[in-house]
């Protein structure tokens, strides 16, 4: 099943409804930890992210500012939101709290995601992805480090039993972080996903540390067409995907030379998007970026229409100006 767009962003503003989108922001991720029980290459090694969680008071203080308004809640960013103490809590709040449009995502290691939890979070229909780098044990655990492969697969298993009868746009998904390590095996992990019932599939290009990032060459495209061709020919849906690798642009299914063709760069996260850390901090995106207030001393809703912010909204295409995690995000097919 194709559903190749550019990316959920440019999803969101094209379904926005403007009214909503002036006074919040129509996806608020809410990074409720940046701890982790795992050090993968690709994240652990560069970042100190160590003793931050979420208050939940600080959590209800966002959701009830914004839940008039915001159409999708995701639990996390730069963490594993399954080891904050009060998860279950928060996303009862949320629920009780939010628009009958709106949905509630979180993105898992899978290593916490036992029975009782994914009984709850089915219970509590929360859009669930996992993710999974590798379609064998020594890649697997090389690259998330303290993760009991086995184990993860055994959970991955069961959370697509009970998230059955979802529609396949809701099921559980798997995401997969392209690096050097994995980019000859993307099929093999997506041939995995289908064998323990995962139907859904999103990944995306590894920029940074440049010693892990994808080798962005023809062998990579060749790689993701064979996978892309493995997801359609087996009724499965694949909702995020590079459309930029390296010189070579995806038309349709199939990877092309880019001077052909006029390649989109711009931004358009500031306008549909925002996060909010563990301490109340606001970024401009999922990607962090730039800081622009704290909602411990300010309305988060007086920020988000703040000159400030709509200063660094012009910023983000301005390659001049623009802050440095800009100049090479793959969301916007500028790497």
């Amino acid at each position: 099943m194709k559903y190749y767009l550019n990316n959920s962003y440019q999803f969101l503003q094209a379904n926005a409804d403007c009214s909503d989108c002036f006074k919040c922001p129509q996806k608020l991720y809410i990074d409720i930890t940046q701890n982790c029980n795992l050090w993968c290459n690709m994240c652990r090694d560069k970042i100190s992210l160590h003793g931050k969680t979420m208050s939940f008071d600080l959590f209800k203080q966002i959701i009830d500012e914004t839940s008039p308004y915001v159409r999708s809640y995701s639990l996390f960013n730069w963490g594993e939101p399954l080891i904050v103490k009060s998860f279950c809590d928060m996303v009862r709040y949320a629920n009780q709290k939010k628009r009958s449009d709106c949905n509630i995502e979180i993105s898992t290691n899978g290593m916490l995601l036992d029975k009782q939890m994914i009984d709850f979070l089915v219970s509590e229909k929360v859009d669930l992805i996992i993710s999974v780098d590798g379609a064998d044990k020594p890649t697997f655990e090389s690259i998330r480090r303290g993760a009991n492969f086995e184990l993860i697969l055994k959970n991955v298993k069961y959370a697509a039993k009970a998230y059955g009868d979802y529609p396949i746009n809701k099921s559980p998904g798997f995401y997969i972080s392209i690096q050097r390590q994995n980019q000859n095996k993307i099929l093999e992990i997506v041939k995995l996903g289908l064998s323990l019932g995962i139907i859904r599939i999103g990944c995306g290009l590894v920029v940074a540390p440049k010693e892990l990032a994808a080798i962005q060459n023809e062998e990579l495209c060749r790689e993701l067409e064979k996978t892309y061709q493995f997801i359609d020919e087996n009724g499965m849906f694949i909702e995020v995907c590079p459309t930029k690798v390296g010189e070579f642009v995806l038309v349709g299914n199939k990877y092309c030379t880019m001077s052909n063709y006029i390649v989109n760069t711009t931004c358009n996260a500031t306008m549909v998007s925002a996060v909010i850390d563990y301490s109340g901090d606001v970024y401009l995106c999922c990607n962090v970026g730039e800081r622009v207030g704290s909602i411990i001393n300010s309305n988060f809703l007086d920020i988000w229409k703040s000159e400030k912010y709509n200063q660094l909204r012009n910023k983000v295409n301005d390659f001049d100006s623009m802050p440095d995690r800009c100049k090479n995000c793959t969301w916007f097919n500028r790497n």
